[in-house]
């Protein structure tokens, strides 16, 4: 099998599959395969909100400290193959293939999602590589998410909770947090994110108490932040001096989630050096989080797409000193286009509505509706041509860029050659 006809195949599966009631399928396809899962060690993350950035600031920590780190992240942003990393390097299309032949062998004519044959892969190839420990994000909940399979993981990580995927994991977030909470196993031990409310505290501490697992936040108490701009904090925690090269106060969270993830992993002996933990926070650039594409003009690239992500962003531009705001806005369907028109509204200037990236995109014209009921000045665009726009704009009113709403809007800019090199 080629790499072309691994895709192929792969793209043949819909994003997820027949309904699940429970982990069977998974289960099955796994033990066809001689449950690789079962030779791994994880830290497993759910959560709403951080799980993209926790999981890669823990890779790079891990990998400072010279653990070969799997990591398994969804979606993907620029291509297939950044979703499965080794050492935070892309899994190579000639192991796609191998490991993709072999997992369609054994999967047969089953109506699996492309999630779970990814994981299937993914499973195949962190054991192959002799993974010591695996970064596995979870897909959406985590009770009937696919990773959930795996035996109790060394530690797991709940980051912020809120309002997303309700068609599928309930209308409140007392509900979302039981979906979530799933992913806690008998004698684990848990780090939760400080950004979450006592409703969400209160789900997941009873989940830990029914199956005997320990919760541990961060002290906030503890933490005094030195500086917060849209290119990177600095903030003390305990002992230590901190920066993260991700701006915006959703990223100290994150921070300091990952900080307590490290405690536990020590109790649990892994050597994990002061210094790998500094410079594995510091390097740490995850794509479309924060994610700063140009400083003259100041271009950022945001994959928010529910409430609490527009409302870190909305936060973060308001105090990020920059008084004219030009945003590039594309948002896919499900997702609510009023609530991010509204809180967005407050912070821009101007903006362009898109679509085109993705053929679940809202129409640009449903954008711009949400928009002008706002009151705010918009426009639909062409999604090729707004970035040159935005950028000559900021420059003639001294502001900045934003691109924000979705992290397929996100992707396709960065899969875009050329951009970032004609934005200054």
């Amino acid at each position: 099998m080629t790499y072309e006809q691994a895709m192929a195949y792969l793209n043949g599966f819909s994003r997820s599959g027949a309904p699940v009631t429970d982990l069977h399928r998974i289960a099955g396809l796994l033990h066809a395969l001689g449950d690789p899962q079962n030779d791994l060690r994880f830290i497993h993350i759910a959560g709403t909100n951080g799980k993209g950035s926790c999981a890669e600031y823990l890779t790079n920590i891990l990998t400072d400290s010279g653990c070969r780190t799997g990591t398994f992240t969804s979606p993907y942003i620029r291509h297939y193959r950044d979703r499965i990393r080794l050492n935070g390097e892309d899994i190579p299309e000639a192991a796609v293939a191998a490991l993709c032949e072999t997992v369609q062998a054994a999967a047969g004519d089953a109506p699996y999602s492309q999630f779970e044959i990814t994981m299937a892969i993914a499973m195949l190839y962190f054991r192959q590589e002799q993974a010591d420990i695996v970064v596995l994000e979870a897909g959406i909940g985590g009770s009937l998410d696919a990773t959930n399979v795996i035996l109790p993981p060394e530690v797991c990580v709940i980051t912020s909770i809120s309002k997303d995927h309700m068609q599928l994991l309930g209308n409140t977030v007392e509900e979302i947090t039981a979906q979530k909470a799933g992913i806690i196993k008998a004698h684990c031990a848990v780090a939760v994110s400080p950004d979450n409310g006592k409703a969400v505290i209160q789900v997941l501490r009873q989940r830990a108490e029914n199956v005997g697992a320990s919760l541990h936040l961060p002290n906030m108490d503890l933490c005094v932040v030195t500086e917060c701009s849209m290119t990177g904090n600095r903030f003390l925690y305990q002992s230590g001096s901190y920066q993260t090269r991700m701006g915006g106060r959703k990223q100290i969270s994150n921070a300091l989630t990952v900080l307590r993830t490290v405690a536990l992993l020590r109790e649990k002996g892994f050597t994990i050096p002061e210094s790998a933990v500094q410079s594995g926070l510091q390097r740490t650039q995850l794509a479309a989080r924060m994610q700063v594409l140009s400083t003259e003009p100041l271009v950022i690239l945001d994959g928010c797409h529910n409430a609490d992500g527009v409302g870190a962003l909305v936060d973060a531009l308001s105090e990020s000193g920059v008084e004219n705001w030009i945003g590039i806005c594309g948002m896919t369907s499900g997702k609510d286009v009023g609530a991010a028109a509204f809180q967005l509204a407050l912070v821009l200037n101007r903006v362009l509505c898109v679509d085109g990236f993705t053929e679940r995109a809202v129409p640009a014209e449903q954008m711009q509706a949400a928009f002008e009921q706002q009151h705010a000045m918009a426009v639909t665009y062409d999604i090729a041509k707004a970035l040159p726009y935005a950028v000559q704009w900021a420059k003639g009113s001294h502001g900045a860029v934003v691109i924000c709403g979705s992290l397929y809007l996100a992707g396709w800019y960065l899969r875009q050659e050329g951009y970032t090199w004609n934005l200054s």
